[in-house]
């Protein structure tokens, strides 16, 4: 079964630097460290055949594969080899780590008939020579063996690959999740997860496997503990991801935790009921435990990015927002006002700040009969924090709307009101503030607070030379309230500017 979340797609600002490095970190490692191992096998092959072991050893082999004939297979191509081509038998010979364990725990079996000298040097001298030559290659030096505790060897197994297919497939794997999980600890916190993810991974195999012999190496536990950190830092949000089970596969959304039973269950059946496949099943099972358990931690500690986390459900909010303001626009055109309300609504009490909403819904009000909304659907436009010119004159556009439809100013909120002219104000909109707040006064002079800010105001133009409207500011305002509390200071300022 083939699990891949496919969910977020790589930008500058994302990009995964720790993840690259440990992807070429695994390249080069393959491609050249590794490329040696061929010559390296090769001198030792070559001292195995002078040395004529074939004689001691392969009747050994052959009485061991009588003994475990469940291996019929490696059995006939041993039998095969050893005729045609005897540096292919050492080869099967050697990657047979149960008859090597025997072999250098209890020697020969059968022992040879004539005496252990041959030509020379004992057996037992030859074979340590070969196997020190065989041991110059980097991936016999680095890959794990069972029943072998070496913090060593489960660190430099993370970085070794059997083949261009391994390697490619656990890169693939690396990069679709090291994307998502670095994304969401940051560098130096992916980093640990990963190395500490391969440690446990290893650590939870050789423990598995204690007491049998036999070797592995690879990426996979590593690439597993990303896999359970992955399912355990999304935890419950909603994933895309794509599947294939055998000639079935599909795209489906889920939460995130859903895979970590999925993935963990594929592990263990393959455990303990796919044993001759050769794929370290163990070492994948325990990268997952130590990934999700890490993971635990790090949220324990709140130290993930809930930002990327959360940034495919914001962005798909935001795009079914859209969608649902569109639907309303174009239910407003043919004058379904009940309809484009309906989807509105639960946008505004979502986000009261969004202006495109706010305008939508002014719309609703005017086309409503008597419109009974106008002065709510108003207040909400003018209460949008205006952040350009261009946005200001928008607001302004509806409020002169809204006072020709024969909307009184006495109806709609005096703070929002003055609370706008003062950032129309800051965004060179002067004369235009001024004018409004004169035609306030004009309409509804008994509005509280609005003496004081018919003085800031004109002293706000007055600031940015704008003295002209200053002074018909101040002589509105000097007309509607000759004997109020600030008439003096008005005086005093329009005093200034003749």
């Amino acid at each position: 079964m083939l699990i891949i979340p496919l969910h977020r797609a790589p930008t500058w600002a994302n990009l995964p630097w720790v993840t690259l490095a440990l992807i070429l970190a695994n390249v080069f490692v393959f491609a050249f460290l590794q490329s040696q191992d061929g010559r390296a096998e090769q001198r030792a092959l070559d001292y195995y055949l002078a040395q004529d072991l074939a004689r001691w050893e392969f009747p050994s082999y052959h009485q061991w594969l009588d003994a475990h004939p469940e291996d019929s297979r490696r059995g006939a191509a041993f039998d095969h080899y050893a005729r045609i081509d005897p540096a292919v038998a050492v080869r099967i010979l050697q990657s047979d780590a149960g008859f090597l364990f025997q072999l250098r725990s209890q020697g020969l079996q059968p022992a040879p008939a004539a005496d252990t000298v041959h030509d020379g040097a004992p057996w037992h001298e030859r074979r340590a020579e070969f196997d020190r030559l065989w041991n110059r290659a980097f991936t016999q030096r680095w890959m794990i063996h069972y029943s072998q505790f070496s913090p060593a060897r489960m660190f430099g197994a993370m970085f070794l690959h059997g083949s261009v297919g391994h390697l490619l497939g656990n890169m693939l794997f690396l990069a679709l999740l090291g994307l998502l999980v670095e994304g969401a600890l940051g560098h130096g916190l992916f980093l640990a997860l990963y190395l500490l993810g391969g440690m446990g991974s290893a650590l939870l195999s050789v423990a598995w496997r204690w007491g049998e012999t036999g070797s592995a190496l690879g990426a996979s536990g590593a690439i597993a503990a990303l896999m359970g950190a992955y399912c355990v830092l999304w935890g419950m949000r909603k994933v895309r991801f794509f599947w294939w089970f055998f000639v079935v596969f599909n795209y489906i959304k889920a939460p995130a935790l859903v895979l970590l039973p999925f993935w963990l269950g594929w592990e263990l059946f393959n455990l303990f009921w796919n044993t001759q496949a050769h794929v370290g099943f163990d070492a994948h099972a325990g990268g997952i435990v130590c990934g999700a358990l890490l993971a635990l931690v790090v949220r324990w500690l709140h130290w993930e990015d809930r930002a990327f986390l959360d940034e495919d459900a914001v962005i798909e909010a935001r795009a079914d927002r859209g969608a649902a303001l569109n639907k309303a626009r174009d239910l407003l055109g043919h004058l379904q006002v009940p309809a484009a309300r309906a989807l509105l609504d639960p946008l505004f009490e979502a986000d009261p700040g969004d202006a495109q909403v706010c305008a939508a819904l002014y719309r609703c009000a005017r086309l409503e009969p008597r419109m009974p909304r106008l002065a709510a659907a108003t207040d909400a436009v003018m209460a949008v924090p205006a952040r350009t010119a261009a946005q200001a004159r928008e607001q302004k556009a509806v409020l002169d709307d809204a006072l020709k439809a024969g909307l009184s100013l006495t109806r709609l909120d005096a703070s929002v009101l003055l609370a706008m002219l003062q950032r129309w104000m800051l965004l060179g909109l002067g004369a235009q503030a001024a004018q409004q707040l004169m035609q306030w006064i004009a309409q509804a002079p008994t509005t509280p607070g609005l003496p004081a800010a018919c003085l800031r105001m004109a002293r706000d133009l007055h600031a940015r030379s704008q003295s002209i409207e200053a002074r018909a500011l101040l002589e509105t305002g000097l007309r509607a309230w000759p004997q109020g509390s600030d008439a003096e200071k008005a005086r005093l300022l329009l005093d200034d500017l003749t």
